[in-house]
């Protein structure tokens, strides 16, 4: 019962019924005995129809409940993973309920009406009653004027049995006047003779002696069976018969085709997931007609009566569309109540697939369409993460995939991550293979195995991030020789300065040869100090200090006599120190003349401009020593 209703469903959830299922009945509905059947098997036209028959011109969907999929017009599919299904579904979850006045209004006149039709109702179904209440269901939106549908049909079934009274009135008249003729017809036949007949004749030389107690009969009867007025009654007979015939063969015909029609209709209603309006149809109908005859007219070659026969495994009648109707509102509130229990269990996965059943069954029915939207909601964010898991593992992108594994449970209780994850997991360990394999031949430089590695890699799964470690790899290995030629040949022009600039480019370059990890140190530690010189200096300067920078800056001038900047430093300080530096200047070549006493001079003279100065402390010290005989210190 469950795979009818989800096969039904899921292959006309999104489709027009409209297609033409059903086939009148051979010969007009003429059938043996000139009665109306009270048989229960399909009727069918035998014809070649094709796929007339069929919804669409194609077969109808099969739904598979151990897999999860339907299989349709020769395809087969998740019966949830699909975009018609996803948009659907996902603006139901984003709908209000319905729980406005004029839906709770419209669910109560359905009520309503299907207690009137009910053979429980008190005295009896009440016709009159659910008629009138069909207008009122119409006007509301939701309803989509089917109601108006089903009154149009009844009123068309009412007037065809109404014209078949009138026509059976007629065919009453006729009989009358049938035997009336067969009445008076018999009567002249046994009454109306000819006159002469009894009466004698007289012939020519003959006298009334000899031809006394001779009678002989008529010249010219004109009576009785032989007369016109006889013959008249005999044809009128006849052609009263033929009218009879006729008439009643009509009057077969409209009760057929009415059926038909109006079978068609409630065979829409199913298809359309209105099984509300299934039950009213079916109901009406047995009001309407109260022979018994409930089959229903279908094509045996159509889908539609193969998708009966064999999963219900009778021929269809209005009574199967009213137990498949109760059974599939049942099945949509069980449904429902099962997701109202998971929700609050914070079971959501299970919750999203019952849900996801009782829409596609029942998307019509008053248990799904007043579901409050804030537990729809809750639904909706964790199917949402689902598709984008889903798509993640479609385009292969297992990054994004583990992401949304570790959030849907997080989201979910009853979450089953185990598929999703041995996929992520097989997947990108293979990946991670192949490029540990590039790696290793790009080592031994072998790229034509390199490449091919790589491919296989992104073929698993092209956003790995180690792809682009290797690329970057594989750009390193040109951009380090440059960066070691570099360092060679700046280093032997003494261009000390840009190997400090370039020093985090030349830093892994060089990564692993002493000798040139030796000279890198070497500068680094060389332009720092001559940084750190410039440094102060310029403090110093900077606070009235001149002769002590400019002491500052001879000091490590001396042991880097070529660096451009501090050669340029030193310029900019020279002419506001000149005396200074012409007074120790003047004490040096005093000195190395042994002239100790002008040598002494000068430094005094040098000490008077810069009290602090060590080199002029140092030299008077000297200078004293010598001067005393002292033997100089180491």
């Amino acid at each position: 019962m469950k795979k009818t209703l989800f096969s039904l469903a899921l292959s006309l959830s999104a489709l027009n019924s409209g297609a033409q299922v059903y086939t009148p009945p051979a010969g007009g509905g003429n059938k043996s005995g000139g009665g109306t059947p009270s048989d229960t098997h399909t009727r069918s036209q035998p014809q070649n129809s094709g796929n007339q028959g069929s919804v669409l011109g194609n077969e109808i969907g099969v739904y598979n409940p151990g897999e999860d999929t339907i299989s349709w017009n020769g395809s087969t599919f998740s019966s949830s993973d699909n975009r018609l299904f996803e948009a659907r579904f996902q603006k139901y979850l984003n709908e209000p309920e319905e729980s406005s006045e004029e839906a709770t209004e419209y669910r109560d006149t359905l009520r309503q009406i299907l207690d009137a039709l009910s053979p429980h109702h008190k005295g009896g179904p009440s016709f009159e009653k659910a008629i009138n209440l069909l207008p009122r269901a119409a006007s509301y939106p939701g309803d989509a004027r089917l109601c108006d549908s089903l009154t149009n049909a009844i009123y068309t079934a009412t007037l065809a049995k109404k014209d078949v009274r009138r026509t059976k009135t007629l065919m009453e008249s006729q009989e009358r006047e049938k035997k009336r003729l067969i009445k008076d017809g018999d009567w002249k036949a046994r009454t109306d003779a000819d006159p002469n007949v009894g009466k004698t004749t007289t012939g020519a030389g003959q006298g009334e002696d000899e031809n006394k107690g001779q009678s002989g009969q008529a010249v010219q009867s004109g009576r009785g069976i032989n007369s016109l007025e006889y013959l008249e009654y005999v044809r009128r007979i006849g052609e009263i018969e033929a009218l009879k015939k006729t008439h009643q063969l009509k009057s077969e015909v409209k009760t057929e085709l009415a059926k038909v029609q109006y079978q068609a209709l409630m065979l829409q209603f199913f298809m359309q997931r209105r099984f509300e309006h299934v039950l009213m149809a079916s109901r009406f109908y047995n009001l309407i007609w109260k022979d018994g005859d409930g089959a229903l007219y279908l094509d045996e070659k159509s889908d539609v009566n193969k998708l009966f026969t064999e999963s219900v495994g009778t021929s269809p009648t209005v009574s199967t569309l009213d137990s498949l109707a109760s059974e599939a509102i049942r099945d949509v509130d069980k449904a429902v109540s099962a997701f109202l229990f998971l929700v609050e269990s914070e079971e959501l996965e299970s919750a999203s697939k019952r849900l996801a059943e009782a829409y596609l069954v029942g998307e019509y029915m008053p248990t799904i369409n007043t579901l409050p939207r804030a537990k729809k909601r809750k639904v909706l964010a964790f199917v949402r993460e689902a598709y984008v898991l889903l798509n993640a593992i479609d385009v292969k992108d297992y990054a994004v995939a583990s992401q949304k594994i570790a959030t849907l449970k997080g989201m979910a209780k009853d979450f089953d991550s185990t598929k999703a994850e041995a996929a992520v997991a097989t997947y990108s360990r293979a990946s991670d293979m192949h490029i540990n394999q590039a790696k290793i031949h790009l080592g031994a430089r072998d790229t034509e195995k390199a490449s091919e590695e790589i491919r296989k890699a992104m073929e698993i799964w092209p956003q790995n991030p180690k792809l682009a470690e290797f690329d970057q790899l594989v750009n390193a290995g040109g951009t380090l020789i440059t960066a070691r030629n570099d360092f060679d040949r700046l280093f032997s022009e003494s261009n000390y300065r840009e190997v400090m600039k370039r020093q985090y480019e030349f830093a892994p370059a060089i990564k692993g040869d002493e000798d040139r990890e030796a000279k890198f140190r070497q500068v680094i530690t060389n332009i720092t100090e001559i940084e750190r010189a410039v440094e102060g200096a310029k403090e110093m300067t900077r606070v009235g200090q001149p002769y002590a920078a400019w002491e500052k800056l001879d000091i490590v001038h001396g042991k880097f006599p070529d660096d451009p900047v501090l050669n340029q430093q030193m310029t900019e300080l020279a002419p506001s120190v000149a005396d200074f530096t012409v007074a120790l200047r003047n004490a040096a070549n005093h000195e190395r003349t042994d002239q100790v006493g002008s040598a002494l001079s000068w430094f005094y003279q040098a000490k008077h401009l810069h009290p602090s100065s060590s080199v002029a402390q140092e030299g008077i010290d000297r200078l004293s020593d010598r001067a005393l005989g002292v033997a100089p210190t180491n």
